[in-house]
Order: C-alpha cells, then sequence, then structure tokens
C-alpha cells in the first residue's frame, strides 16, 4: 500500500482522536472517583472504572468521532470491541 498524504491525514486525525478522548477521560474520571470520594485501587473505585468510566470512554470517543467526521470508523472499532468482549 502506497502512503498517500490522505492516508497520513487519516490516520493522524485518528491518532488526534484517541489522545483527546484518552485526555478528557483521565479528567472526568478524576472527577467521578472525586464526587464518590473513593480510594485508588479498592474495589468500589475498580467497579466504578468498569461500570461508569469506560462506558464514558465510549460515549466520548464517539463524540470526537462525530467532530472530526471519522464516527463510521470508530462505531465500527467500538462495535469490533464490544463483539469480542
Amino acid at each position: 500500500m502506497k502512503i498517500t498524504r490522505k492516508h497520513t491525514f487519516d490516520f493522524t486525525i485518528i491518532i488526534l482522536i484517541f489522545a483527546l478522548t484518552g485526555l478528557t477521560t483521565v479528567y472526568v474520571s478524576s472527577l467521578i472517583t472525586d464526587i464518590f470520594v473513593l480510594k485508588k485501587w479498592s474495589l468500589p473505585y475498580i467497579l466504578v472504572y468498569i461500570f461508569l468510566i469506560v462506558p464514558v470512554y465510549h460515549l466520548l470517543l464517539l463524540g470526537y468521532a462525530f467532530l472530526f467526521r471519522r464516527f463510521d470508523f470508530f462505531l465500527g472499532y467500538i462495535k469490533k470491541i464490544k463483539s469480542k468482549v
């Protein structure tokens, strides 16, 4: 496959979306754990992380993907991940 400017631009946008989603998730997760006053790596912390923060990550990922017009790509990505779980 020949690497073109379009492929490089698409790849850069996808990496940017993952980076923004990760940064936002870290910020939101610290807010959520502060609201619930959870000690890191305790059982309630892990449960809140699994049941609240993971879905928030997926919503943020789709939100950023929508803003950058890559919604279909990331929707397929999330479906692929959920089918493996």
